[in-house]
Parts: structure tokens; C-alpha cells; sequence
């Protein structure tokens, strides 16, 4: 198969219309039909559906257009790769999570600048679950995970205490230390499913146990999150230190004291996973944040 024909299977699929794609690709209809027919054939499964609105992904179709994400995206590291290549320097690809504490992030690119100048590495944003399917497709080196993967090696880094952090003038502002009973009635935002596994159902189980109404309001976060917390007029984020400090300045953060419903704490554990063997590059990093989760504050 051909990059293009994956690019072209993306569009189409994207907009539900041969027609709309076709236009957008800057090709006949025609053509675009017997690109696509070329791919089904080579991969022998229909990708698309043709229907009287337009086209639709099949099972098939759904499957490689998750995929395509994490293509394009290598095919987009290919300078970067050979670059380093041509300077005789190993990359190694490491997959960055969502909450990753900003202090522990710079210790290591320090600590990688210093002692290991042979290794130059390139960070991948991914949800926790989207690095396993890294790791296990060998498209990343290195995964920072926030959950145990029994399925690769791992090993735990570092935890970071959860908390809520609450505008000014809120009646929580003053307290050192809350509890999800204290969040009783209030509207309280947090992450996602996939992206902090330490929320959803567990935030949810928690919560009911605790004897909280508390309405949930689950969003990805970015940086915006401040500006999607004002215009959803939350009362609090459920959300670490670290991530209060960068999304939301302004507002106070305080510390939760609870657990879920199976006794353990709220807080959120960084693992390092990979797979063995490893290579002395891909081992050297992890020695680096293994070093430096023992000092560096989180």
C-alpha cells in the first residue's frame, strides 16, 4: 500500500463523502474511488460503506482510521529521525501523559543533557491507554503510564497527591484539607476517561461512598482548562498541584483526603514501562528517571 492511499482513505472518511474528499484532495471522484479500492484490496476488507448520506467507516475501516493517527504521526518524525541518525546520536521515543508534573519534566531533560549526551529524546503526548498500544507496536521506547501495564515491564516513579483547586471567594479557599464529603452539592470538574485513570469511576465510586452529590463534570484537559472551567461554572477541579499551578493560577489548590471504594488513595502513581529487552539507550533514560524521581519535587 501507499502513504497517499491512507491519506486519501483518512479524508473520506473524515468528511462521509467521496465527493467532499475528492474536492479537498484536489482530485476527480473517479480517481479518488479507485485509490480506495486499491487499499481494500491490498488489505482484502472493505473500508467504507456507501449509504444514501454519504459513506461510512466500517468495523475495518474504524480500526485503521485509529491507526492512522500514530502513522502519520512517525511518518512526521522521519527528519528528526535521520537527523539524529546522521549526528551519530540514538533517539528514543518516550511517551508523555497528561499531569505530568512541569518540575519532574525539566529535572529530566537536565539530567539527559548531562549524562547522557549520546541520547536524544522525542516526546509523544498519549493518554495512558493509547502508550500501551505504543509500546506493544514498538512506537515508543519508553511509556509514562498512570496505571501498571502487565503487559510490558514496569515500574513505579513517582506519586502525586490529588486535590481541588477553587476560585477566589470560594467557602472551600481557606481550608488546608478537604474531603469528597465536603464537595457535597457542588459542580466539580475533572479529568477525562483515558487521560488520569484515577478519575470517572473511581471519582465516581469514591464520591457515592462518601455520601456526596456531587454533580461530575468530566473534561480533557489543555490549556484551556481554565477557560472551559469558567464557562461550565464549576465550583472546583479535582486535579494535582502540579496541573492546578499550570491551568488554573489563580485559584487556590487543596489537598483531598479520601480513598476509593476499594480503600486505596486517590493519589496518582507514574509508572515507567517498557519492553524487554531493552536496549542501553532506552535503559539509560529510565536509569535518568529512576534517578531523578528519588530528588525532584512533584
Amino acid at each position: 500500500m501507499e502513504l497517499r492511499q491512507l491519506t486519501y482513505f483518512g479524508k473520506v472518511a473524515e468528511v462521509r463523502s467521496f465527493s467532499k474528499a475528492a474536492a479537498i484532495l484536489h482530485m476527480t471522484q473517479p480517481s479518488l474511488s479507485r485509490q480506495i479500492m486499491a487499499l481494500e484490496r491490498e488489505l482484502g476488507q472493505t473500508l467504507l460503506d456507501r449509504t444514501p448520506q454519504g459513506v461510512e467507516p466500517t468495523p475495518a475501516g474504524l480500526g485503521l482510521l485509529d491507526h492512522l493517527n500514530t502513522v502519520f504521526e512517525q511518518v512526521e518524525r522521519i527528519p528528526e529521525v535521520v537527523r539524529t541518525a546522521g549526528e551519530q546520536v540514538r533517539l528514543v521515543r518516550v511517551g508523555v501523559p497528561q499531569g505530568l508534573p512541569q518540575p519532574w519534566g525539566f529535572a529530566l531533560l537536565d539530567a539527559l543533557a548531562r549524562r547522557t549526551p549520546s541520547v536524544r529524546v522525542s516526546l509523544h503526548e498519549a493518554t495512558t491507554e493509547e502508550q500501551r498500544q505504543l509500546l506493544q507496536n514498538g512506537l515508543i521506547d519508553v511509556g509514562l503510564l498512570h496505571t501498571e501495564a502487565s503487559e510490558v515491564h514496569c515500574e513505579r516513579l513517582f506519586t502525586q497527591r490529588m486535590g481541588v483547586a477553587v476560585p477566589r471567594g470560594s467557602a472551600l479557599a481557606d481550608r488546608r484539607t478537604v474531603t469528597l464529603a465536603d464537595l457535597d452539592g457542588l459542580r466539580v470538574m475533572a479529568h477525562a476517561a483515558g487521560e488520569v485513570d484515577v478519575e470517572v469511576s473511581r471519582v465516581r465510586e469514591a464520591s457515592a461512598a462518601a455520601g456526596a452529590e456531587t454533580e461530575w463534570l468530566f473534561r480533557r484537559f489543555s490549556e484551556h482548562s481554565w477557560l472551559i472551567a469558567l464557562a461550565s461554572g464549576v465550583d472546583a477541579v479535582l486535579v494535582t498541584q502540579s496541573s492546578a499551578t499550570r491551568h488554573l493560577p489563580d485559584w487556590s489548590w487543596i489537598s483531598v483526603a479520601g480513598r476509593d471504594a476499594e480503600g486505596n488513595d486517590l493519589d496518582i502513581d507514574t509508572w515507567a514501562a517498557w519492553r524487554e529487552p531493552v536496549p542501553a539507550p532506552v535503559r539509560g533514560v529510565v536509569d535518568v528517571m529512576r534517578s531523578i524521581s528519588a530528588t525532584a519535587h512533584v
